[in-house]
Parts: structure tokens; C-alpha cells; sequence
């Protein structure tokens, strides 16, 4: 049976949410994550693995062309740093400190 948050769009932002939560814990395992996915998988399928991981590109895409709209920066521009970090084996966010909404880089672009 189908649960509405198995929806790939809701399994995503759920899955976000989660993600959020692991990186406010700063290092609390990523359990919660895998057996969520586990229960997704379970519930749904190993397909639905691939519509998440769909739905996670649509929305981080949306999230990019948001913020290049209020920066004025272009959205490829934001790719090109995710694909050059994850070349050099990074990864944007993996870190609490990427996503500390007290850094300047968090804020955005400031006033003149």
C-alpha cells in the first residue's frame, strides 16, 4: 500500500528534511536516512530509488534557478560548483558547516 509520503516529490522533501536534521545534529549517523529509504524500498519497490533520485534533481534544479534569480548569478554557474566539489571528491553539504545559516555565504550577497 502506497502511503501519500511515498510520493516521489513528498519522499524527497522528507528525505531533505531528514538531511536538514542530520546536519543540525553535527555527526549524529545517518541511520535515520538509510532506514528510510529502506522503508521506502520495501513499501514501493526498488523503483521508486530511481523516481527519488529524479525528483531530488528536478527540486535541487528549482532551488538553483531560485537563488540565481535573487542573486542575479546564473543557475549553471551554481552547478558548475557542485560538479567541480563532487570532481574533487566534496560534497556541497555534507559538512553542518555548509549549511550554518550564520555564514556570509549562507546569507547571500550582502547590500552595496
Amino acid at each position: 500500500m502506497e502511503l501519500f509520503s511515498d510520493k516521489p516529490a513528498i519522499a524527497a522533501a522528507a528525505l531533505t528534511r531528514l538531511v536538514a536534521a542530520d546536519a543540525k545534529s553535527k555527526g549524529r549517523p545517518a541511520g535515520s536516512l538509510r532506514a528510510y529509504l529502506g522503508d521506502l524500498a520495501v513499501r514501493n519497490g526498488p523503483g521508486i530509488v530511481e523516481e527519488l533520485a529524479i525528483e531530488l534533481a528536478r527540486q535541487h534544479l528549482a532551488t538553483l534557478e531560485k537563488l540565481a534569480q535573487a542573486t542575479g548569478r546564473p543557475a549553471a554557474r551554481y552547478l558548475d560548483d557542485v560538479e567541480l566539489a563532487a570532481a574533487m571528491g566534496e560534497s556541497m553539504g555534507r559538512d553542518a558547516k555548509d549549511l550554518d545559516d550564520s555564514s556570509p555565504q549562507a546569507r547571500g550577497p550582502t547590500e552595496g
